[in-house]
């Protein structure tokens, strides 16, 4: 299955593998970015990714009478 994870500078990182995603993501941060990740650090991006992609949306609501943002959940 591939593994992909989008970059906020719009780069996508792709692999087969997780350990060719980290590589992929360790490139580019580097190459790009100047920042130095380590593997824990690289996985760490893609694992939030992953759970990124697969969350459901939760719009924010606003709420006139508590003049305040909540996530349209009650409390």
């Amino acid at each position: 299955m591939e593994r992909v994870l989008q970059c906020d500078c719009g780069f996508e990182a792709r692999a087969d593998h997780e350990d060719g995603l980290v590589a992929e993501v360790r490139r580019h941060a580097w190459e790009a970015h100047g920042m130095a990740l380590s593997s824990d650090q690289a996985l760490l991006l893609a694992f939030r990714a992953e759970l990124d992609a697969t969350a459901p949306s939760r719009k924010p609501v606003h709420d006139p009478s508590r003049n305040v943002m909540s996530d349209g959940e009650e409390q």
